[in-house]
């Protein structure tokens, strides 16, 4: 087992990977705000928002069981990536508390918004393969996903 896949294992949680066409490799712990720069929870959040989507080739969810998903297409497709999250609200001990369900990365296929997806399932401790559509993801119920629409073009 390699240092990094470690590390991940250790730090519980899944990370997505991009791959550029100039061979560059930019990883989510690399982006975090409060972070040394490896896979470890110390980080408060990723920049996915603000990274470079121009030359993105590539995109890996390096999951915490040392199984990784992956999606590749031409430059110009639009990848995204996402965390479905819950907050439970308790009374009395034990207090509010914050959990992540799916972490999912996505490509998208066509102008309708077909896309392609690797999700890793927390509860279940899986990495899913499916095929959903950003304009009613059904995934989870999430519905239609932000995305800018007039990047869906591909």
């Amino acid at each position: 087992m390699s240092l990094i896949s470690g590390l991940i294992a250790h730090s519980g949680r899944s990370w997505w990977q991009a791959r550029y066409i100039d061979g560059r490799v930019l990883s989510e712990w690399d982006t975090l705000v409060g972070s040394k720069l490896l896979p470890v929870s110390i980080g408060r959040s990723s920049r996915w928002e603000e990274i470079s989507k121009k030359g993105m080739i590539g995109l890996r969810l390096l999951c915490p069981n040392g199984m990784a998903g992956e999606l590749e297409a031409p430059e110009g497709y639009k990848f995204f990536q996402l965390k479905v999250g819950y907050f439970d609200i308790a009374i009395g001990k034990g207090g509010n508390h914050r959990s992540t369900g799916s972490h999912i990365i996505g490509v998208v296929k066509d102008d309708n918004g077909n896309c392609l997806c690797r999700a890793w399932n927390y509860k279940k401790q899986e990495l899913l393969q499916f095929e959903d559509n950003v304009f009613d993801f059904k995934y989870e119920h999430l519905g239609i996903l932000s995305l800018e629409v007039q990047q869906l073009k591909v």
